[in-house]
Order: structure tokens, then C-alpha cells, then sequence
């Protein structure tokens, strides 16, 4: 296969770039030639990279076998999906001249997302989000909104992403107090599953961030926004003692999840839980063994029951339920994953289920205290390590 000069330099720089160096000799391809092959369990001699990057003359052509294991080395599937990529982003560059207002950029993230929804292109549209805000241009705010809707289509993939793009817009989204903007969001762009869903600040329901899910709640047919949306609400009566309101809003989130398959480890945490208290209340005889997290999803699952044990100053139910959870079986895979096993573990202080001394306790809450947590864990992680601290 014969690439042309520019798809063969453009080949050669994403090379370079996951090679992280310039391939300028025959100990660079050398060096090249192992590590594809470490990356990719295939083989590309060195003689082959010293042609391809023109370190020896040759006027061959390489294997289409040979290029789709640099394609993939370089981050494509194949040669040819690389290619498409190239002729994709020349069709971007030629709209942009043809239709050179203010909005045409749209046009180039959008193709950007649909092409490589990686977290480098979800965070660019995210700043453009941001700014818009900033500026007060909603229009433009939603058009990048709904270019991001094709993560809805499988969110487990784009977790890590969807984690801090809402880290980093919902805090600006939740300022906004107009309730017809706040509807615009809801009914026309795929705000609450992107946002509200992401960046949770369960404390905060009295203010921003619960004046948003009222909205949802008001607008939104989804049966899973709904279930979310109530469940929030419940557990929030139940913190404030309105246990008339508990009880009716735990019925509506059960109810609406019975509409929906599968539920989110950690709605589905929130709502086993409040479905274990509803008839009696927090007087309740408490029964772990009727939590069932799903298979290896126990730290979502367990996340909202773990600051709910806390937050309503339920010791014993602590000490009851951390006797069943193995966390140190369970392994962290990003910061966010790492910021919930820190609840959890605030929450086993708490019960206290290893006998440690208050000393060590406390010991063990001021190095969760120094943690840089994500905006929406931190107000309930030092929310729960005040109720411990009060039991020392």
C-alpha cells in the first residue's frame, strides 16, 4: 500500500508522539521495534521503521499488514480507519473556511466527538461550555451540550470523562437560578444525564443544585431522572427528620425504578437503602444482608449508603454493615473511584468495625481531611468526618 507524502508524515508524527521521541537513527528503531511489539503483540523489524522513516532510502511500498500494526500502535484500529481520519479532518478544515462565523466551530467539535470522543476532546468542549456560560450565551452552551450526546449511547465507556467534564461545568451550570433557562437545559439537551447525574452535590438540595433537580423533576418523563431525581429528595427528608415527605418521595423513586433496566450502582444503592428504612423509619432493625451490590460494583453501590450511615448518625448500622464489605479487596482505578473508597472507609472509622483507638481514629480523618477531593465528594466527606470527630 502506497500512503501519500502528508499521510505518511502525519503517520509518522502520531508514531513519534506515542513513542514519546524522535525516530532519528537505527537504535531509535531499534527501540521502536520492541516496544510495538510490547504494545501490540506483533512485529515490525527495525529494518522496516528504518524505511518507513527514511532512514535508509527505499521506493517500495509497505504491507497493508505492516501499517495496520503501526495504525494501531499509533491509536487507530486500522490503516485505513487512520486514513478516514485524515480525510475527516480535512473535510473540517475545508468547512471552516467556507462558513467562518461564530458559530462554524461547532461544526469542528462535533466531527471531533463523533470521530474520537477521547477525554483531550470531551474537556476542549467542556471550556467552550464554560465559556459560553460565562458569557451568557445559552444558545451556544446548548449547541456544545448536545454534541456530547453520543456518550449517553454507552456511559460505562466514557465514565472517567463524563466524571470531570460535570467536576468541571456543574459548579457554573448550578449559579444559574432562571427557571426557564434551567428548562431550556433539561427539555433540549442531554444536560441531565451529562451533568446532574455526574456532578452530585447532595448536600446542596436546598439550593443550586436542588433547584435543578426540582426541574428535572418537573420536566423530565425519564423514569431513571425520575428515580435519581426522588431518591435525592428522600434522602435528603430523612436527613432533615420529615419523614411523612421521606416515606412519599422513597415510593416515587421505587416506583419509577421498576420502569428501567439497569439501575446505576449507585441509584440503585440509594434506593435498596431507603426501601430497607421506609415502613419503620431509622428505628428500624437494620439487615445488610438485604443489600445486594451488584458484581464488582460494590464501591458505587455502597458510596450513597455509606455517607447516608453517617450523616444520619446511624453507629451501629455502620459497625453492622462494614463487617460484611471487604475494602481492602477493593482497588481504586481513578481519582474519583479513590475519592468514593475514602467515604467508605470514613464511614468503617465511624462503626469501627477493626477496634482502633480514638488516637487512630483521628489520626486516619485528618489525612482524609489534607485530600484533594472532587468538588461534589468534599462538603460530604468533611460533613462526615464532623460526625465522627463528635464521637471520639
Amino acid at each position: 500500500m502506497q500512503l501519500t507524502t502528508y499521510q505518511n508524515l502525519q503517520l509518522r508524527d502520531a508514531i513519534e508522539l506515542k513513542f514519546d521521541a524522535p525516530i532519528r537513527n537505527q537504535a531509535d528503531c531499534q527501540n521502536l521495534s520492541a516496544l510495538i511489539e510490547e504494545k501490540t503483540d506483533k512485529k515490525v523489524s527495525s529494518h522496516t521503521l528504518r524505511r518507513f522513516f527514511e532512514i535508509v532510502q527505499w521506493h517500495g511500498e509497505f504491507r497493508v499488514k505492516t501499517l495496520d500494526i503501526l495504525a494501531d500502535f499509533a491509536g487507530f484500529s486500522t490503516i485505513s480507519a487512520f486514513v478516514s481520519e485524515l480525510r475527516s479532518q480535512a473535510n473540517i478544515s475545508q468547512f471552516l473556511k467556507r462558513n467562518e462565523h461564530k458559530d462554524s466551530d461547532v461544526y469542528f467539535y462535533e466531527q471531533l466527538i463523533q470521530n474520537a470522543p477521547s477525554i483531550d476532546a470531551i474537556m476542549v468542549v467542556a471550556t467552550n461550555i464554560q465559556k459560553a456560560l460565562v458569557q451568557k450565551d445559552l444558545e451556544r452552551a446548548k449547541n456544545f451540550l448536545r454534541l456530547l450526546s453520543p456518550l449517553n449511547d454507552n456511559p460505562k465507556k466514557h465514565y472517567n470523562a463524563l466524571m470531570l467534564f460535570s467536576q468541571f461545568v456543574g459548579p457554573t451550570f448550578y449559579e444559574i437560578e432562571n427557571e426557564n433557562v434551567i428548562k431550556q437545559l433539561v427539555e433540549e439537551t442531554p444536560y441531565s444525564k451529562l451533568v446532574l447525574s455526574n456532578f452530585v452535590p447532595v448536600l446542596e438540595i436546598e439550593r443550586g443544585f436542588g433547584l435543578h433537580i426540582k426541574m428535572m423533576l418537573r420536566y423530565s418523563s425519564d423514569p431513571e431522572e425520575q428515580a435519581y431525581g426522588n431518591s435525592l429528595l428522600a434522602a435528603q427528608a430523612w436527613r432533615s427528620g420529615n419523614v411523612e415527605a421521606a416515606r412519599e418521595l422513597t415510593i416515587l423513586a421505587i416506583n419509577s425504578s421498576k420502569k428501567f433496566n439497569p439501575i446505576p450502582p449507585i441509584l440503585k444503592g440509594r434506593l435498596d437503602f431507603l426501601h430497607h428504612i421506609h415502613q419503620n423509619g431509622l428505628e428500624t432493625e437494620f439487615k445488610p444482608s438485604a443489600l445486594s451490590a451488584p458484581k464488582y460494583q460494590e464501591i458505587f453501590y455502597f458510596k450513597s449508603i455509606a455517607s447516608e450511615l453517617v450523616l444520619l448518625k446511624q453507629k451501629k448500622w455502620c459497625e453492622r454493615l462494614y463487617g460484611q464489605i471487604k475494602l481492602g479487596a477493593v482497588a481504586a482505578n481513578n481519582w474519583i473511584e479513590q475519592s468514593i473508597i475514602n467515604i467508605l472507609e470514613i464511614a468503617a472509622f465511624y462503626g469501627n468495625y477493626e477496634g482502633l483507638s480514638p488516637e487512630q481514629i483521628q489520626e486516619q480523618l485528618n489525612e482524609k481531611k489534607a485530600l484533594i477531593w472532587p468538588k461534589d465528594h468534599r462538603p460530604i466527606a468533611h460533613a462526615m468526618i464532623k460526625v465522627v470527630e463528635a464521637e471520639l
